[in-house]
């Protein structure tokens, strides 16, 4: 790394120091410790307390050994500890808070930035992972193939790993100098032991490893693996017949079965650079997302959890050191959950039947990642998917077939540097996404045919790591027809049609739009004492939706934050904090949209017991998005508090309790509670319940828009409906893992969601700006129920308006998801799955409602919905998966 001659030396000589020999003999990887070769090697015995006596020396005494051969490094290490280990079994990568732990972090490349993490526990469950600057938990879809073994002794337990140089990326140099750290976790003590200290107060991670010397004239060895699949499937899905079409499904029979094959590879172009591939991937075995409750114009975010698109997602981040969530967050230039996502075409609504996929097939993907040999982290990806169409059949039997997703190429490319030993780092990004969208393609109006998307950033450290400047820009350029732009100008992102926006044009022409996306901040991110202050610019043009995510564009932020920490432990707390600070969100025409002052507390008593809490407030600011692209309207100022508190996690029965309130001068109230209980039985069992309330009144959900001629002198020409709404919530996140062996394991998942909202009379905005509405019936025109189902509304009685009816959208929601996973490692780096999944899902609404209690609808009883939900007939999906691992 270029770093400078002082900053080196007094690198070289703060860090500890370890040397690894090579051996001629054989090690086998048992657990124990007798082979010759371990004792030839030097003892690492230097250990230091990082909790909970931060620089004291160790209790217990720890000895480590390193060697290698042509094909691996080996570690070995001796743990004392007389008193009995702390052991759990548990599938791999799972993070298991009441067992020891042993940890050896490999900086290979030893730019000070990135690390290959190895973990094990006394019952031998794996951990692994890649880490950049410190960052915890780091990707840990990353499983490389490696092996390791432990043995309870006399003395405490012992660890031996064989990590293959073919599972590590290094420079080609003959002598290699690599960053080590050594962390070994006394559960039982909760005792934290390290093998390069740095004080909590400062910046620790990778930049402060110490030095792993004596490794020469090694390679990365063989360069291609495969990882060839074969999976089967059986839907049972319930065939539900539509009223008054006579015919049957012609499309599903209820038990239909599925096969597919596939395989990933990974080829080692360089000791640095590594292609992996996938052609046809299958992501059977990835857990469901849970079950949510959207009622706003904005689209949730689900975790990406593919295998193929996490492992090495790090080198694309960008960005680093934007706005926070409290602040709209900073738009993501990547979101891999658009490649294969759901198809964008529907078939038509007069279909009866259909067969439209609910997810686009990814026909093959490839992805390079590594460093080159002056210094530059290297990422990129592709990926094809195929065109989608969904056959249909009406009531009358007559066939047809709609194109429900184009065929799609997704790209994306990022390149970083890291100089003065990680201290600066700089890069760029960009992304392209082509769609094969005919001239007859029935979603050629609806999609961009292209998007592309670039970006560069900077990180900059001084003064030993304490203060860091962070900076970013980005542009993005979108093109497809008019009617396609003009759907991107309308959409939640930007309303540009919004008619008291006098900084934003509607371009009904327009066939292209380009944007940016600008940002800085200073902070102070080591000390007792640490600040942020972060401002950020998304231009109204700014759009990255075809493979980015992004919510809200026309944006000035401004994010704050002082903190104060104490990491010493007292007479009453091991360690506290607070921090808070204003923000502000305004548009480009000058309206402030968002304003709040808020305060944060954390802390940690001496028995592990912790807890935190939260108070905020928000002034009246203007509101750009609460009648959808209507005029601006007002949000009242309100109020907010969060309470939090975690019994010791590494007990056997945990518990963690949260609290969140919100009330706001207008009259909307939420609250919220959420319980979480971990209970661990003996060695192979863990239980999680997290049952989670909910409760929410509205004064104002927007329900929809009406044109009305007669309304220009009061709100433009259209009328913006609402109406109060109650919504009660209830789920229960519910996790069983049980353990058989380190590579056998059985995880079961279970979600019950139970949702209501019932809404008031409809009510219009009164006029811009503000936040009064008028009532149809008491302060303006008439309204009459029609039915159960429907309003009619007369906006100004026996004027000239035109009356319109409004539905009742009282609602309940029941779903129950479910999967159960079955994981055997049966050889290393080749798995067998074993999937089932369950999902049982009903939405009723007033106006669409067939043989319910309409009475019900909209009301919310606990044992009524829960028994109710048991009564939907489930739909259940069996997977079977085998893959192979080859290493040629």
């Amino acid at each position: 790394p270029a770093v400078s001659a002082d900053e080196e030396i007094a690198h070289v000589l703060e860090a500890p120091r370890a040397t690894a020999i090579r051996t001629t003999g054989s090690i086998l990887v048992d657990g124990r410790v007798e082979e010759a070769s371990w004792f030839e090697a030097p003892a690492i015995t230097g250990f230091t307390q990082l909790d909970p006596d931060e620089g004291a020396p160790p209790s217990l005494g720890s000895d480590v050994r390193i060697v290698y051969d042509y094909e691996a490094l080996y570690i070995a290490a001796m743990l004392d500890d007389e008193d009995g280990v702390s052991a759990r079994l548990a599938r791999r990568d799972a993070e298991v808070p009441d067992a020891d732990y042993f940890t050896v972090s490999l900086d290979s490349y030893h730019d000070h930035g990135t690390a290959y993490r190895f973990s094990v526990n006394p019952s031998g469950q794996k951990r692994d992972s890649i880490v950049r600057n410190g960052e915890f938990g780091g990707d840990d879809s990353w499983d490389p193939v490696w092996s390791v073994a432990t043995a309870l002794t006399e003395e405490g337990w012992s660890v031996e790993m064989e990590i293959p140089f073919s599972q590590l990326r290094f420079s080609r140099a003959d002598v290699q100098e690599w960053g080590l750290q050594l962390e070994r976790i006394v559960r039982r003590r909760q005792e934290k032991l390290v093998f390069a200290f740095t004080p909590k107060l400062e910046q620790g991670g990778v930049p402060r490893f110490g030095h792993l010397g004596g490794i020469r004239g090694v390679d990365s060895g063989r360069r291609l693996e495969l990882l060839p699949y074969v999976a089967g499937q059986a839907d049972f899905i319930q065939q539900e017949g539509t009223p008054g079409v006579p015919l049957g499904n012609p499309y599903r029979t209820g038990s239909d079965y599925f096969g597919n094959v596939g395989v990933d590879l990974a080829y080692g172009l360089t000791s640095n650079l590594t292609l992996n591939g996938t052609i046809n991937p299958d992501f059977g075995q990835v857990e469901v997302d849970p079950a949510v409750m959207n009622l706003t114009a904005f689209e949730t975010r689900f975790q990406e959890r593919r295998p193929f698109f996490v492992e090495g997602a790090d080198i694309f981040s960008f960005g680093r050191g934007g706005p926070g969530g409290n602040v709209g967050g900073t738009p993501d230039l990547l979101y891999s959950r658009r490649i294969g996502g759901s198809p964008h075409g529907e078939v038509p609504p007069t279909a009866a039947f259909s067969d439209a996929p609910t997810a686009t097939m990814i026909l093959g993907a490839a992805k390079l990642t590594g460093r080159t040999q002056d210094g530059w982290s290297v990422g990129a990806w592709d990926a094809v998917t195929q065109r989608e169409t969904g056959a249909w059949t009406d009531a009358s039997g007559i066939r047809g077939a709609t194109v429900v997703e184009p065929a799609t190429n997704f790209f994306a490319g990022r390149l970083r540097k890291d100089v003065r030993g990680g201290r600066t780092s700089f890069g760029g990004i960009a992304s392209a996404v082509n769609r094969n969208l005919g001239e007859e393609d029935p979603l050629r109006d609806d999609l961009h045919s292209s998007a592309y998307s670039a970006g560069l950033d900077l990180t900059h450290e001084w003064a030993e790591r304490t203060w860091r400047f962070s900076a970013a820009l980005a542009s993005s350029y979108v093109r497809g027809t008019s009617d396609a732009l003009l759907g991107t100008q309308r959409s939640s992102a930007r309303y540009f049609h919004r008619p008291d926006a006098g900084h934003l044009e509607l371009d009904s022409t327009a066939t292209s739009m380009a944007g940016y996306y600008a940002m800085a901040g200073v902070e102070k991110q080591a000390g007792a004492f640490q600040a942020r202050v972060t401002t950020a610019a998304v231009s109204p043009g700014y759009e990255v939706n075809d493979i980015g995510f992004q919510s809200r564009a026309d944006r000035l932020v401004l994010d704050t934050t002082l903190r104060y920490q104490q990491t010493l432990p007292g007479n009453v707390f091991r360690s506290w904090e607070i921090r808070g600070g204003p923000d502000a969100i305004w548009n480009f025409a000058g309206d402030r949209l968002f304003a709040e002052l808020n305060i944060f507390g954390f802390w940690q008593l001496l028995n592990y017991w912790a807890g935190g809490w939260r108070f905020g407030f928000n002034p009246g600011t203007d509101d750009d998005a609460l009648t959808r692209g209507g005029p601006l309207a007002r949000t009242p100022r309100g109020y907010y508090a969060n309470f939090n508190v975690d019994s010791d996690q590494s007990r056997r029965l945990s518990v963690s309790a949260i609290y969140q309130g919100a009330l706001d001068e207008g009259g909307s109230r939420r609250n919220s509670f959420d319980l979480s209980v971990n209970y661990r039985d003996g060695e192979r069992w863990e239980l999680s319940l997290r049952p989670g309330l909910s409760t929410r009144y509205t004064t104002a959900q927007y329900i929809t828009s009406v044109a009305d001629p007669f309304a220009v002198d009061r709100t433009f020409g259209r009328r913006y409906l609402f109406a109060p709404l109650d919504q009660t919530t209830v789920s229960v996140d519910t996790r069983l893992n049980v353990t058989f062996t380190p590579t056998l394991s059985l995880e079961i998942y279970v979600q019950p969601f139970l949702s209501s909202g019932a809404y008031a009379l409809p009510k219009e905005l009164r006029a811009p700006g503000t936040f009064d509405f008028l009532r149809y019936g008491e302060d303006l025109g008439t309204l009459s129920p029609r039915g159960d189902r429907y309003f009619e509304i007369d906006p100004d009685g026996a004027g000239p308006a035109s009356p319109f009816t409004v539905e009742d959208r009282d609602f309940n929601l029941r779903s129950l998801l479910g999967n159960a996973v079955l994981r055997w490692e049966w050889r290393p780096g080749s798995t067998l799955f074993l999937v089932w999944q369950q999902s049982r899902s009903r939405r009723i609404n007033r106006w669409g409602a067939m043989s319910v209690d309409l009475d019900d609808i909209g009301d919310f009883d606990f044992g009524r919905d829960a028994d109710e939900l048991f009564q939907i007939r489930p739909d259940n999906i069996f997977v079977m998966k085998v893959s192979y691992w080859l290493n040629l």
